[in-house]
């Protein structure tokens, strides 16, 4: 397990995170991750993030479905950048924080290059299964 340490683009917001990229990470066909251009590790558990810095300048972009869904995605409100994703759902074994990669900060390149990456079905609802088209992703 390694300590990531993570930041959106202008510093405002701050995060650690211990995860293994080795172990894998997740982009989605969905319509929402398509349009943020998600790309996240999720991390083994929870309780292992923490805020570091800035929290009072997190926003989050609601969700569009009013389907009580549990899920809740975390930007800077000064400079755009994504940062987590946050929820508890059954499907995801409960409680769960995924890390944006693209926001963690001292990881090395062969490390980036080398993570595996699943392409979830989001669009159709079948997160579980990999997406049947992924270079658009």
């Amino acid at each position: 397990m390694t300590l990531y340490h993570g930041s959106c683009f202008c510093g405002g917001v701050r995060f650690e995170a211990e995860g293994d990229l080795s172990q894998g990470t997740m982009r989605c066909n969905c319509r929402f991750c398509r349009k943020m251009r998600y790309w996240e590790m999720r991390l083994p558990d929870p309780e292992r993030f923490r805020i570091t810095h800035g929290a009072e300048m997190l926003a989050e972009t609601p969700r569009r479905q009013q389907d009580g869904v549990d899920m809740h995605h975390l930007f800077c409100a000064r400079c755009g950048t994504r940062l987590w994703t946050e929820g508890d759902l059954e499907e995801m074994g409960g409680r769960f924080i995924q890390v944006c990669v693209s926001a963690l900060d001292d990881v090395p390149e062969a490390e980036l290059i080398a993570a595996p990456v699943f392409y979830a079905d989001g669009a159709h609802d079948a997160w579980w299964n990999p997406a049947p088209e992924t270079r658009h992703l």
